[in-house]
């Protein structure tokens, strides 16, 4: 995949890996949106990088659409859509007392929003030359994580989502991309005490992203996600169990 003089969005651009993508993104030459919900960390990301910003909720549809068509009427088309913003919550299921709201908001964000705005998106992408989707999933697509109980899962769907998609989008022209980060040193993942996991530094992360993408690479298993994936097969009970020993806070 070229990456110069894209069109590119990117959710939850405004921290974390999405503001890394931003970043690396802009400095090749590419013109990037980004869209959230926190208006403040748009605007700094905007500052910063030269993107452009457009406050939305993805989990709404008719943010969705308003930042399709703000897209649509600034630039005639989407030659990249990044889902990159995501959830990660850790709680105890049975005793959390806001445990029926952290389920719905995190199959929200991490499932539902990134699957209807592909969807949305796919008349405006279709204007591009070369229109490619990249969904950021997780290597805990592969392991189940004992306290998180609902994240994990979201990623496996994603997972199997962006295989079916690939085969089904592909007569269209349309590439799909994921990528597989292992535990990212970003805001999201401080509540995570990562034990024998090492984070990945975002900028460390973003570069291999690119990489694959430059090289058509449509499943990037990256840092230690690509040993939580052998071990998925090897040795799965040892693999949760030394997943049941992260601690969280």
């Amino acid at each position: 995949m070229d990456l110069t003089s894209n069109i590119v969005l990117i959710t939850g651009g405004g921290s974390g890996i999405g503001l890394e993508l931003t970043r690396q993104l802009e400095a090749l030459g590419n013109t990037v949106i980004i869209c959230g919900r926190d208006a403040g960390k748009l605007e700094a990301a905007a500052l910063e990088t030269g993107a452009q910003a457009i406050r939305g909720d993805i989990t709404l549809a008719e943010d969705q659409d308003r930042i399709l068509a703000d897209i649509e009427a600034r630039h005639g088309r989407l030659d990249l859509l990044i889902n990159n913003a995501g959830l990660l919550l850790a709680y105890t299921f049975a005793h959390d007392p806001d445990t029926l709201d952290k389920i719905e908001r995190e199959i929200a964000i991490n499932v539902t929003a990134p699957l209807t705005l592909t969807r949305r998106a796919l008349p405006l992408l279709h204007m591009s030359p070369n229109p490619a989707v990249l969904f950021i999933g997780s290597g805990l697509a592969y392991v189940a994580s004992r306290g998180t109980p609902v994240y994990s899962g979201t990623k496996a769907l994603i997972h199997h989502c962006a295989q079916t998609l690939r085969s089904q989008l592909a007569p269209d022209g349309v590439a799909v991309f994921e990528a597989l980060p292992p535990v990212v040193d970003t805001d999201m993942a401080r509540v995570l005490k990562s034990g024998n996991l090492k984070k990945m530094k975002p900028a460390d992360l973003v570069h291999g992203i690119l990489k694959g993408l430059r090289y058509d690479q449509h499943e990037m298993l990256l840092g230690q996600s690509s040993q939580i994936k052998l071990m998925s097969r090897l040795a799965p009970g040892f693999l949760f169990r030394q997943f049941a020993k992260v601690e969280f806070h």
